[in-house]
């Protein structure tokens, strides 16, 4: 047996098998490539087995050959056939097995990057810093390679080289130092009003940062800076400021290792409001018996610089201020009022105004006209001291001389009034009066010459006695035999004695002994009642609730009072209340529940919070929907039950940042320097508020990556869709993303489009353009300064500025001129051109040109009868062809004469220039001859070829009147008209539509024309005749437009009808570029043949539209789902 071919893996063991049998038995040597094998002299890496098979280990590429065996004893020599042996390399280029990793550490501290390659063969593995070398030539390791660095200060990216003879591969590993932030860019205010200051700012740091930091305080301030924590977003809303204010304000970026520096402060005003205080110490005094003097002192808060004042005075306060006499006064604290009438009480009024608006009154003030009389006394005011007392202080009025003051009071508002004279001070104790009592009063100075006016009235209540009144014990029975019973409170009373003053005699405590018996044998058989009608299946005929209320514990008859709700955050709300009145609570509260509901969120299904503790007057809902509307309402418990629930409350959530990024962002390159970026508004759902505007988010892209400082564009309309973002660079690639934002910042980005500028196209080329006489333009042009390369040609758009059509032309680089043709009199004419190189059309040169006005050279068009009468006929008329009209039309002549008279035609000027014009006073039966001319400021033009039309007789004058459009449907229109009640004429109506190419016959009785197949949303001209479409036949004419086909779906039901009569129904949603008004809902019910409904169109426009039951509109055409109420059961929905 000879060697066989023998393929082996460098490394692994070859055995090249060979047996030979003789006698005597043979010995066997090898060959290779005709060579004896030396098997002595490689270390016994190659041997010859006793079988006489050749081993070879750890082959090697030298190993390869042609292998035979020889066999040799006495009798001879034998070879075996040549066998190849092949050994097989492998090669595997390097590859990374353990790829470097990124890491983050802390400045000054250590870190190992392993970084380890295969391959076959094996590869070096080293390090690299930028073009440096960190691993020595040689001591270069085989696979693996762990990279130490410590003390590290600095970001760096360092690269792990692995390299082989067959290739070299590369990775990074970005070892960043963590820092504090730099800081970020100055803010730039975007909105200001009276109490907000909206900001945004760029981020300055190309590392992540966690939140900003806005500082703020009132400028020139000593107070440190107020600060704003925790705000996620480039741009915020700082709220709660003053008006007409000057702040500073400066941001600071936080990142994990801590606070960074701030940025630089910009200082800024809020806007101006109108004053919230009235004017100060407004006073009034008499100058002599018709005029008087008004002093005051400026608000305290003006919200801004006050233009002036204005003082109201009348005779007469119950009147609304709006009818007391006014005074303006300019930037003064004083005036004078005269003209008034003496022996009279005069009320004032000041308020101070901004240029925002009016401040809020002053309280009024009284004077009396007479010289010498004081004026009002000053800040009357009244404080209790006692049970029985109170203080009363006032100021004097200014410069008067006072003899007395007169004080009047009475006890409550319909007490006695008593009248207290005073020395001259400035107070007096009021003494002798009731506890725990309100009284009112009201102060008059004195002086010899009369009583001057009194204040405003004040109150003031007595302390309340140290004795307290009756004590109410409650004492609570034991439940009677399975609840049967009512649960009863006895209520005992006892007087609480003052010691040593008052004891009990013998005839009371007799007399209350009796009652507490009495009350017991009562209750005992109320309870022994129940019992009896209960163990005996009996019916009660007492009442409890009505018979014995005031012994019977209920649940409340009122609910909690003053309900109130605020929104401290996006999904939470705060409700406070009070419990209800003492006397409506029927026992005590022992727990408060609160139903809610989502008016327009995702979640609409109610919800209820139970086993809210009778001591708690608010309670916090949480985990609602953001910016959305609640309805929400209070109950009371007793241990019997709920009381009446409050009246619901509604109020919305507050808002937050949208969570949801606008959508259908597109990019589209404009020119080399500008890109038009286009959205729509995020989802209604993940809004969160009232969007306010968006930012447009850019930056520079370099091989994949960002380059640069990102840069942003605000714009603030909340309806915006699109933004032109110019200044960039041509022929660079930008990463543009779009968020929506509210008051509280903006929200998520949408996903990065990229888009590359183009090349620079070129500017502007310079145009002439030459009007001629001959209704034509010379046009030349010569090239644009800035070219940014060969020019490749010219593209030229021009027509009339009132036509919205242009004609476009383009011309080679060599051509300068052109002639334009058919240049209209009396039109201005737009011309547009712009050069062209390799990368496209640059910017337009505009010029316009206005060709003076001529007289019209064309007829009016079309002219025709509308309608007709005995004595009228309604004409109407097409204005000249556009480039007859040589200008503006003012105003059109109409000659018409009677064809029976040659020579009294009458002109009527139709002005303005309307195109329709009825004729009246006209003779029966009778033709006439008609024709029409048109006026510009020139002159007439020439009149139109005469039409002839001809009068009804008397006896037919009217066929048809109010000829109208009843109902328009999306493929059909419902004609309607009236004929006279002795109209029995057989002869058919002809209606005429689709400029005359359509004729349908109907009898003129029917009074109503349904007209089907027409086309969505087109306009059309129907006419109505009774003798074809002569001269001497009667028309009306009326347009309709069909309704778009915005509905192609059917309702949908939600439920079938319940006994109410009363169905739910899904509407079809619409298109939302639509401008849909609202919803027409048809009911028709269907008729039953055989117990089965007869279906008798194929479309809702077949129907008979007089047959339709029900219209139901819906006037919000947001409305997805509507409700249809009906008396009669319906039984289908077409």
């Amino acid at each position: 047996m000879g060697p066989q071919l023998k393929v082996v893996e460098r490394t692994r063991t070859a055995t090249m098998l060979c047996a030979a049998s003789g006698n005597p038995d043979p010995e066997i040597t090898w060959f290779k490539d005709f060579l004896p094998v030396d098997t002595s002299n490689n270390n016994g890496r190659i041997k010859q087995l006793r079988s006489g098979a050749l081993q070879i280990e750890l082959s090697e590429e030298s190993d390869q050959g042609k292998y035979e065996c020889v066999a040799t004893n006495s009798a001879g020599t034998r070879y075996s056939a040549p066998a190849n042996l092949y050994v097989r390399v492998r090669r595997v280029p390097p590859r990374f097995s353990i790829p470097p990793t990124n890491h983050e550490i802390m400045p000054g501290g250590s870190v190992n990057i392993t970084c380890v390659a295969v391959g076959s063969p094996m590869p070096y593995v080293k390090w690299m810093l930028g073009a440096e070398d960190l691993t020595p030539e040689d001591d270069m390791p085989i696979g693996r390679n762990v990279l130490e660095l410590n003390d590290v200060r600095q970001s760096a990216n360092y690269t792990c080289v692995a390299m082989s003879t067959l290739g070299v591969i590369e990775a990074i590993a970005q070892i960043t130092v963590k820092a504090l932030p730099k800081p970020p860019g100055t803010p730039v205010v975007t909105e200001s009003t009276a109490t907000s200051i909206t900001l945004t700012w760029d981020s300055g740091n190309p590392e992540p940062v966690s939140y900003y930091i806005i500082q703020h305080k009132p400028k020139n301030s000593e107070e440190p800076y107020k600060e704003i924590d925790g705000v996620a977003t480039t741009r915020y809303s700082v709220a709660g400021l003053s008006p007409y204010s000057e702040y500073e304000f400066r941001v600071v970026a936080v990142n994990n290792i801590g606070r960074g520096p701030p940025s630089e402060p910009v200082s800024t005003r809020t806007s101006e409001q109108a004053p919230s205080s009235a004017p100060r110490n407004v006073q009034a005094r008499m100058l002599s018996s018709t005029t008087i003097l008004v002093q005051w002192e400026e608000p305290e808060e003006p919200n801004g610089q006050i233009q002036g004042y204005r003082v109201y005075y009348t005779m007469d306060p119950t009147q609304h201020v709006n009818s007391w006499m006014k005074h303006n006064v300019a930037d003064s604290h004083i005036t004078t009022i005269g003209n008034l009438v003496p022996q009279k009480t005069y009320s004032v009024k000041v308020l101070a105004f901004t240029s925002v608006g009016d401040g809020p009154l002053s309280s009024d003030i009284q004077v009396i006209t007479q010289t010498g009389v004081p004026g009002q006394p000053l800040n009357f005011k009244a404080e209790p001291e006692s049970e029985t007392s109170i203080l009363l202080s006032w100021t004097p009025p200014r410069s008067d001389t006072i003899s007395s003051y007169e004080l009047v009071y009475k006890d409550g508002e319909h007490g006695e009034e008593q009248r207290v004279s005073t020395e001259p001070t400035t107070s007096y104790r009021l003494q002798g009066l009731r506890p725990n009592s309100l009284y009112l009063f009201r102060l008059a100075a004195r002086s010899p010459q009369g009583l001057g006016a009194s204040t405003a009235e004040i109150s003031a209540r007595t302390m309340q006695s140290s004795r307290s009144g009756k004590k109410i014990v409650a004492k609570k029975k034991k439940k009677s035999h399975k609840d049967l019973a009512p649960k009863i409170y006895v209520f005992l009373t006892r007087e609480k004695a003052d010691i040593g003053k008052e004891s009990m005699s013998t005839t009371s405590a007799i007399s209350t002994f009796f009652g507490l018996f009495f009350i017991f044998i009562w209750l005992s058989f109320i309870y022994f009642y129940f019992f009896f009608c209960s163990f005996f299946s009996i019916t009660p005929i007492l009442s409890l609730k009505s018979s014995f209320n005031p012994l019977l514990k209920l649940e409340p008859s009122a609910p909690p009072q003053d309900i109130s709700c605020t929104s401290p955050s996006s999904t939470s709300i705060l409700v406070s209340w009070k419990p209800p009145p003492v006397e409506k609570q029927n026992g005590i509260i022992t727990e408060y529940s609160i139903k809610y509901i989502g008016i327009d969120g995702e979640d609409v299904k109610p919800h209820e919070i139970l086993g809210i503790s009778s001591d708690s007057t608010q309670y916090l809902l949480e985990q609602l929907e953001k910016w959305t509307e609640y309805r929400i309402s209070v109950t009371a418990h007793t241990d019997v039950g709920p009381g009446p629930e409050s009246l619901a409350v509604l109020i919305r959530t507050d808002e937050d940042v949208p969570s949801g990024p606008p959508r259908k962002v597109e990019v589209e390159a404009v020119n080399s320097t500008a890109v038009k970026v286009s959205w729509r508004s995020p989802v209604p759902n993940k809004q969160h508020g009232q969007i306010r505007g968006y930012q447009v988010h850019y930056v520079r892209m370099e091989n994949g990556e960002p380059k640069g400082q990102p840069m942003l564009k605000d714009i603030m309309l909340a309806d915006a869709q699109e933004m032109i973002i110019s200044g960039l660079q041509p022929e660079t690639t930008y990463s543009f993303t779009v968020t929506a934002y509210t008051t509280k910042g903006d929200g998520a980005r949408s996903k990065p489009k990229l888009i590359s500028t183009t090349g620079a196209v070129p500017g502007k080329p310079r145009l002439v353009i030459s009007h001629t006489q001959m209704n034509t333009a010379l046009i030349q042009w010569h090239p644009p300064v800035d070219t940014f390369g060969p020019l490749q040609g010219y593209r030229l758009k021009f027509g009339r500025k009132d036509v919205d059509t242009f004609t476009t032309m383009e011309f080679s680089e060599k051509e300068d001129h052109f002639t334009a043709t058919d240049i209209h009199k009396g039109a201005s004419y737009v011309f547009r051109l712009s050069a062209r190189n390799k990368v496209g059309f640059g910017e337009e040169m505009v010029k316009e040109i206005s060709v003076p006005e001529e007289v019209p050279s064309g007829f009016p068009q079309n002219l025709h009868s509308e309608s007709s009468t005995s004595t009228s006929v309604q004409l109407t008329w097409q204005m000249p062809l556009l480039a007859e009209r040589n200008g503006i039309i003012t105003k059109y002549t109409i000659l018409y004469r009677d064809i029976n008279v040659a020579y009294q035609p009458v002109e009527l000027p139709v002005v303005p220039a309307d195109t329709t014009m009825t004729l009246s006073g006209l003779k029966p039966d009778t033709t006439y001859d008609v024709k029409v001319r048109a006026h510009t400021s020139k002159g007439p033009g020439p009149y139109s070829p005469s039409v002839q039309f001809r009068t009804l007789p008397v006896d037919q004058a009217v066929f048809a009147k109010n000829f109208h459009v009843k109902a328009v449907m999306k493929t059909s229109v419902l004609l309607s008209w009236e004929i006279p009640e002795n109209y029995n004429s057989a002869l058919p109506f002809k209606i005429l539509y689709d400029d005359g190419k359509m004729v349908v016959e109907v009898d003129g009785r029917a009074t109503q024309k349904l007209i089907t197949n027409l086309k969505p949303e087109t306009s059309y001209s129907f006419v109505l005749t009774n003798r074809g479409n002569s001269a001497g036949g009667l028309q009306h004419r009326v347009t309709a437009k069909t309704a778009p086909d915005v509905l192609r779906t059917k309702p949908v039901f939600i439920g079938k009808t319940n006994l109410d009569g009363m169905i739910t129904v899904e509407l079809p949603e619409v298109p939302s570029n639509e401008n849909i008004k609202g919803y027409y809902i048809v009911i028709v019910p269907l008729k039953r043949s055989r117990g089965k409904f007869i279906k008798p169109w194929e479309s809702p426009d077949e129907m008979e539209l007089d047959e339709v039951l029900y219209v139901f509109v819906v006037v919000f055409s947001s409305i997805k789902e509507t409700v249809l109420v009906c008396n009669a059961k319906v039984q289908e929905v077409k």
